[in-house]
């Protein structure tokens, strides 16, 4: 019986010029550097919470937490390019998946309830749209160029593999 569920195109290529192990070792070093970046934005929220209420607080940890988990997906997707360990690509792929989400979920609630005053002008409401649909295409680049990778590695030794 054939599955209807519909895999992320296999790719060959990174960025039309790279070629996909090149490229998904250079994405994985951009999404943890991006990773970096939304842990000490967190961070440097967290320490004024005298001045802040307890769920900017909270918005800004759970930031830090899910950032984290996703830097630490980044890493093991890197070890896993580098040592040709599909195992390793399969679990980034499968975590890296739920943080992102995560992570998507946690912005949007942070501009919602966190920048009222930010978002009364017309431009900046564009630019924060702007950024939520850069960042999830980003994220679904990311996830396919790994998926294609990752399912490389297996036809290349000989394993199915199973498309995510």
């Amino acid at each position: 019986m054939r599955s209807k569920a519909m895999p992320l195109p296999l790719m060959r290529r990174c960025c039309v010029c790279l070629s996909l192990e090149s490229g998904c070792i250079i994405l994985c070093v951009l999404s943890t550097l991006a990773c970096l970046a939304n842990i000490i934005a967190g961070a440097w929220n967290l320490p004024r919470h005298r001045e802040r209420e307890p769920e900017d607080n909270l918005i800004s940890m759970s930031m830090v937490m899910f950032s984290s988990l996703s830097a630490i997906c980044n890493v093991v997707a890197l070890v896993g390019i580098c040592l040709k360990r599909s195992s390793k690509l399969q679990l980034s792929i499968v975590f890296n998946s739920m943080f992102i989400l995560c992570i998507f979920v946690v912005a949007i609630v942070s501009c919602v309830f966190r920048m009222e005053e930010f978002l009364k002008v017309p431009g900046n409401i564009a630019l924060v749209i702007i950024a939520l649909v850069a960042g999830a295409l980003y994220s679904l680049y990311y996830l396919t160029m790994i998926n294609s990778f990752y399912r490389i590695m297996k036809m290349t030794y000989g394993e199915s593999a199973i498309p995510i």
